[in-house]
């Protein structure tokens, strides 16, 4: 099973190291790299733990290959180094055997180390066991409470393996939730994107509603409720799983589509980077805009106001309608027109400037703002298509004095 392993330029590189260094005979490859191998999945993070300076080592090692260092953890002493788009992480090995270090890790699938000659497999909790039965089981419960962010990650794990949760496990996820109020944030965000990222995510978010896991998460005013919309993020997903299209920021959009108006307020409390806030925002505002279309200048106004999100905002709007997708004709209309109409007439702008408008007697004032506004408005609709048309507009529309 590990025999390809030997293959690997990165892990050999780390390796060779290590037996430089002698380590060689107190260092493991362990955790989610053990389990990712037995699963047979794309190795991209390769995980060492090693008795010694690993700070030191990282730095050092880095060095050696050309690579990048970056100090993931100064408490428990891991130092990653990034090559090729591949992450090493050395990680000081805990207490005073592998055995010991495995012991106050998370789950059993990831409490499992392999020997650097890659000939014996360290499994004390029967961690290949349960990845065969694919079931999530914690090693203690203690582990929880010492980093509540492995509640999330149990979580993230049934959604991006698709595992189950062991019965023991889950009830003492549910016990333990509350904790997670004084995770870091970004962390926090960081476990929910990678559950949302998954294609069929409202499994797993299914599950955290009924453990009551975003109630533990978030913290909102008495009087008002955390309702996640399950039924909005399902259709979205199930639209864009039959679409050759993709949308940029997914998780923030699947996050907008489980909180709808709430979404804005909630995403400030897991620190997202302010790209991530605003389109979350517009996202929720184009939810609201997209039901008052009712005219052609309703639409080219909506088109023109949120045409860098157009896509997903479309996706959006319909997934939260109530008639979900049997309007489905409303919103590819809007596409439609957009690629058709709209893109062909906005090469045509401007046709008019403010000193056109100037010229023809109006005195500078937001009045001119308006007129160059509607004037643009039209030629995007398709009902103007020269200045001498947009002249004709003004005179019948605006009187001069």
């Amino acid at each position: 099973m590990f025999e390809k392993l030997k293959e690997n330029p990165h892990f050999k590189e780390a390796v060779e190291f290590l037996n430089q260094k002698n380590l060689y005979e107190s260092s493991y490859l362990v955790g989610g790299s053990v389990r990712d191998i037995l699963l047979e999945r794309e190795l991209k993070d390769i995980d060492f733990a090693i008795k010694g300076d690993t700070i030191e080592l990282a730095r050092e090692f880095a060095r050696k290959v050309n690579g990048s260092f970056v100090l993931l953890d100064e408490v428990f002493f891991i130092g990653r180094i990034v090559k090729d788009y591949v992450t090493i992480d050395f990680a000081q090995l805990r207490g005073n055997s592998i055995e010991a270090d495995l012991a106050d890790r998370d789950f059993t699938i990831n409490a499992m180390a392999v020997t650097l000659n890659l000939d014996t497999l360290i499994d004390p909790f029967n961690g290949k066991q349960d990845l065969k039965n694919r079931l999530i089981r914690m090693v203690k419960e203690e582990n929880l409470k010492a980093d509540p962010l492995r509640v999330l990650r149990a979580y993230r794990f049934h959604a991006t393996l698709d595992f189950d949760i062991e019965e023991n496990t889950r009830e003492a996820l549910k016990r333990n939730a509350h904790l997670m109020k004084v995770t870091a944030r970004e962390r926090v965000k960081d476990e929910l994107w990678k559950i949302l990222s998954v294609s069929e995510s409202f499994k797993t978010v299914q599950l955290m509603i009924e453990d009551e896991i975003f109630k533990a998460i978030f913290k909102t005013r008495d009087f008002l409720e955390i309702k996640p919309d399950i039924e909005t993020l399902k259709t979205a997903e199930e639209i864009l799983m039959n679409s050759k299209k993709e949308v940029k920021n997914l998780s923030c959009f699947k996050f907008a589509c489980l909180f709808d108006f709430h979404a804005s307020e909630l995403i400030k409390q897991i620190k997202p980077a302010r790209k991530e806030q605003r389109f979350v925002e517009d996202l929720v505002e184009a939810g609201v805009r997209i039901r008052k279309i009712e005219t052609l200048l309703d639409k080219v106004r909506f088109i023109r106001e949120f045409e860098s999100i157009l896509y997903p905002a479309l996706l959006y709007g319909m997934s939260k309608d109530p008639l979900k997708t049997s309007k489905r004709w409303f919103y590819d209309e809007i596409e439609e027109f957009y690629k058709k109409v709209y893109l062909k007439n906005k090469k045509k702008l401007p046709i008019l400037k403010g000193e056109d408008i100037i010229s023809l007697g109006f005195e500078p004032s937001r009045l001119v703002g308006e007129i160059v506004e509607r004037i643009e408005t039209l030629v995007l609709a398709g009902k103007i298509s020269n200045k001498e048309q947009a002249i004709e507009e003004i005179k019948k529309r605006f009187i001069l004095k």
